[in-house]
């Protein structure tokens, strides 16, 4: 998750690991330095979510705009120069540091990229995923399902108590502690070991807070047994929500 200020520039760009790049309009403000005459010290902030692989750009106006031309046509320029430019995120700087000395005019450029690096230890090898809306038995019956049929076609049964165990506990708590839907996801991740993902995404940026043994109070408990049966898990902030996910070193398939 990326917090952007734009100010008085343009708006970011975003290229998807399969290559795509897309516009992201976010809200502006005054240029830098003017803010304070006008009395607007106020900007506004965009929360943008990266994906494994995603690079956002983000510019000044001096690598878009020409003398005569319109700003849109030369962001689209800019798109589809990107679209088709090196995958390396350093060649892709210099491929645009390039043709913006090659443009006419005097105006300055400033430029930032930033890459979500996939990581390199574990690829994905199957995924499954189930919405879970509150109040609807029948959609959780079918996650339930889900997962238990999951476990055992990608050969992970020796530890399916574990993982339906830890999987419920993460559906119920995002049902119980958010007003909104439950996302679970089910991934294989091949690397240096195979292993079983759960996530549960929710629309809640509350942390979950796990209780300790002495403490009074029932809520958090159950975190206490995701920690237990789990080889690691942890939080990942989700655009304005969050996601829940918990590892299971499972044995290779043969």
């Amino acid at each position: 998750v990326v917090q952007v200020v734009r100010a008085g520039h343009i708006d970011p760009l975003v290229r998807q690991a399969g290559g795509s790049c897309r516009r992201v309009t976010v809200a502006g403000g005054l240029p830098l330095g003017l803010s304070a005459e006008f009395g607007q010290l106020d900007y506004p902030v965009a929360t943008l979510e990266l994906d494994p692989g995603d690079t956002l750009l983000l510019c000044t106006d001096g690598l878009v705009e020409v003398p005569g031309a319109d700003l849109d046509d030369g962001m689209q320029a800019l798109t589809t120069l990107i679209t088709g430019g090196p995958t390396d995120v350093w060649e892709l700087a210099d491929l645009l540091i390039d043709v913006a000395e090659e443009r006419a005019g005097d105006d300055d450029v400033a430029l930032l990229l930033l890459l979500r690096r996939v990581p390199d230890a574990q690829q994905p090898g199957g995924r499954l995923q189930q919405h879970v809306a509150p109040g609807d038995p029948e959609a959780l019956t079918q996650a339930r399902h889900m997962i238990r049929t999951a476990v055992g076609a990608w050969g992970a049964r020796e530890r399916s108590d574990e993982i339906e165990l830890v999987a419920d506990e993460l559906i119920t708590n995002a049902l119980m502690h958010t007003e909104g839907a439950a996302i679970v996801t089910l991934r294989v991740l091949s690397g240096s070991d195979r292993r079983m993902r759960v996530e549960v995404e929710d629309s809640s940026s509350a942390l979950p807070r796990r209780r300790e043994a002495g403490e009074s109070g029932v809520s958090g408990r159950g975190l206490l047994l995701v920690d237990l049966l789990s080889d690691v898990w942890g939080v990942e902030a989700r655009g304005g929500g969050k996601c829940v996910w918990s590892e299971f070193v499972v044995r290779e398939r043969t």
